[in-house]
């Protein structure tokens, strides 16, 4: 597990992380209207914020390094129920599309990409707290 470090459990931590994944969320839906690529990027950084809190919640981190988000995609899918592994899979491709857009320009992000990576997010950001709400002292 060189991919993670040990990580000291702090709940009002792992609350800020979920506001602001909420907070991105939020962003995200403003931007719906007039930036799909944009919506995609705050919709798929509200999941990473949130899966960073259920990371800490468990007592672990990323280590920064390349492909450390796909450590973070991988953590929780090896500790979520697995009826959310659609969620999971909708998060990753999020995350190549969001690179694709970034670093090749060739990930062209339609309205109906966007407006699906907020209903993805938002049933996402919905498990994670649940998750963590019920693992919480």
């Amino acid at each position: 597990m060189k991919k993670l470090k040990v990580h000291v459990v702090d709940w009002a931590q792992i609350d800020r992380f979920l506001t602001s994944a909420d907070k991105k969320l939020a962003s995200a839906h403003k931007i719906l209207a007039f930036d799909e690529e944009a919506c995609l990027q705050q919709a798929y950084e509200a999941m990473l914020k949130a899966s960073l809190g259920f990371m800490f919640s468990h007592g672990f981190r990323a280590r920064s390094q390349p492909g450390h988000h796909i450590a973070i995609i991988d953590f929780v899918g090896s500790r979520i129920d697995k009826k959310h592994a659609g969620l999971l899979t909708v998060f990753d491709r999020l995350r190549r599309k969001r690179n694709m857009a970034l670093y090749d320009d060739t990930g062209f992000v339609s309205h109906h990409d966007a407006e699906q990576a907020l209903q993805s997010a938002g049933d996402y950001l919905n498990v994670i707290r649940v998750d963590i709400a019920a693992r919480k002292p």
